[in-house]
């Protein structure tokens, strides 16, 4: 892995920016222009790196994958670490039919791996990914990044998925809206409570819509949460 392309620089991009160039050449193309000068490339010089990350959210995928298109060598291998699996395949697959693809989910990011990435989980879909690229990739991940490898097929990561980030995410966003707030008599678990409507502060809304837009699995999931609760409200009351 000479060369690593990243398009998006949010902080998931940064954060793979500054992770990875301790192992390679790192290029960043950004339509907002916050990269540093250090890594700022033009989409076409992002286009020829060995592999390229899509840190973007799932809605620009279509016209980000057009923007690359010419630009990319045969060779170049198409990197997705969407939060879901199935849709932004199936777009990927789409729009570049051709491209040597590897299909991941990093369980993580720069508030959870401030510290290390060491033993933290990335995800790979062996059957929507080159068979060689999948190996490489498996293989820095797991001796150079110190990083836990789970392989899931997309249809699988996503069903568990709705329950793991879907419906985490979506109860975090109610009570960051609800406006908790400490007081002296906060105990063990409101404490809880508290931690994650803090930890929604932290993530984008692009992020939250494609956790919850993105995922066929996660509706179902949040209204048999809601059914839950109605059902519960209705027997208090009764």
């Amino acid at each position: 892995m000479k060369s690593v392309g990243i398009v998006g620089f949010g902080s998931f991009g940064k954060f793979v920016a500054e992770n990875l160039s301790k192992y390679c050449k790192v290029l960043v193309y950004s339509q907002s222009g916050k990269a540093p000068k250090k890594w700022a490339a033009t989409v076409a010089e992002v286009a020829k790196c060995d592999y390229v990350i899509l840190s973007i959210p799932l809605s620009a995928y279509r016209s980000i994958l057009k923007l690359l298109k010419p630009h990319l060598n045969k060779n170049t291998v198409i990197v997705d670490v969407c939060s879901v699996k199935q849709k932004p395949l199936q777009i990927i697959k789409t729009v570049l039919p051709n491209q040597p693809l590897v299909a991941t989910h990093p369980l993580f990011g720069p508030e959870s791996a401030q510290e290390s990435l060491s033993g933290h989980i990335l995800v790979l879909c062996p059957d929507d990914s080159d068979t060689t690229a999948l190996q490489a990739v498996k293989d820095f991940a797991t001796n150079l990044l110190q990083l836990r490898v789970v392989e899931k097929s997309a249809e699988q990561h996503d069903k568990e998925m709705a329950r793991v980030h879907g419906l985490t995410f979506f109860i975090s966003r109610i009570l960051k809206d609800f406006d908790l707030q400490s007081n002296d008599l906060d105990t063990p678990s409101y404490k809880r409570l508290l931690g994650l409507a803090e930890l929604e502060k932290h993530h984008s809304d692009e992020l939250f819509d494609t956790i919850q837009s993105g995922n066929k699995h996660t509706q179902h999931l949040r209204q048999k949460f809601i059914d839950a609760a109605v059902e519960l409200d209705a027997k208090i009351n009764s």
